[in-house]
């Protein structure tokens, strides 16, 4: 009788108060429909109340996590497996792409440049995301360092855009030459600003890397992470949910187990240890 009242009354302080979801660059803020067409099928769902809190950066973002100012949170590989260790962050779902649970990091450049690796950009102005995305930061990063080289002495400059949206429309626009952005966004991109990608190129790929996670802090009640988790991995199942992932890029949901971003936590020990 204990157990059932305290799983009650979890439930139902669950559904007396919204549920924050934050975002990042992993979904441009600017395609703020998408997201709003998002939670509200989610709560549809679930029962449960959803705002969206956008952040400007992965650090602002683990910030909002920690304090309990988001409960949920569409972030990038590289931040999950350091949150997953230093605030225990819930693994709740993965994106589906044609690539199944996995994405890539980007290196692009405008058509008519003569580049073909991103070793060619040595001395050019080049644009990383975020410090702490993986496909826009850590990915490259990595390659350099293998390859003898230090990205902030080997471009000139190395700007961060804080968003893959923003790296490439810095490259669209001239402002940089080239610049390593998330797959993932650079696919939806080419879906909803076709004159942007018509311009550019993709060169070179690294990965692919397991997907951007959607986690949840370890704050919200675990009953409610289960219940989201569930209207997440069906949402391919039904066309208001198809047109829907479809708009945001992807083909559905899925579970990985936290293992699976080994990969990610690796590049990142390398990073920290030669620096």
């Amino acid at each position: 009788m204990i157990v059932l009242f305290a799983l009650l009354l979890s439930v139902l302080l669950a559904f007396g108060r919204d549920i924050k979801v934050g975002f990042t660059a992993v979904i441009t803020r600017e395609d703020v429909k998408t997201i709003k067409d998002f939670l509200d099928y989610l709560s549809r769902k679930t029962g449960f109340s959803f705002s969206p809190v956008f952040a400007k950066s992965y650090d602002e973002m683990d910030f909002y996590l920690f304090n309990g100012k988001v409960d949920l949170a569409y972030i990038c590989g590289a931040p999950y497996v350091e949150g997953y260790k230093k605030y225990g962050y819930y693994l709740v779902a993965v994106p589906l792409t044609s690539d199944g649970p996995y994405y890539y990091s980007y290196v692009i450049t405008k058509k008519d440049r003569p580049y073909r690796s991103i070793l060619d950009f040595e001395g050019k102005p080049y644009a990383f995301s975020d410090p702490k995305s993986n496909s826009g930061s850590i990915a490259p990063t990595y390659f350099l360092l293998k390859n003898g080289y230090s990205p902030t002495e080997f471009f000139k400059p190395l700007i961060y855009t804080y968003s893959h949206y923003e790296s490439i429309m810095a490259v669209y626009k001239g402002f940089v030459e080239g610049a390593s952005v998330d797959s993932i966004v650079y696919e939806h991109t080419s879906l909803v600003a076709p004159h942007v990608t018509n311009k550019l190129k993709v060169i070179q790929k690294f990965g692919p890397f397991p997907a951007t996670p959607i986690v949840a802090s370890k704050r919200i009640d675990p009953n409610t992470v289960k219940a989201i988790k569930s209207a997440l991995l069906v949402m391919h199942q039904d066309e208001e949910g198809r047109k829907i992932l479809k708009n945001m890029g992807i083909l559905g949901f899925t579970y990985l187990e936290p293992k699976h971003y080994e990969t990610i936590a690796h590049r990142i020990s390398y990073i920290k240890k030669i620096r």
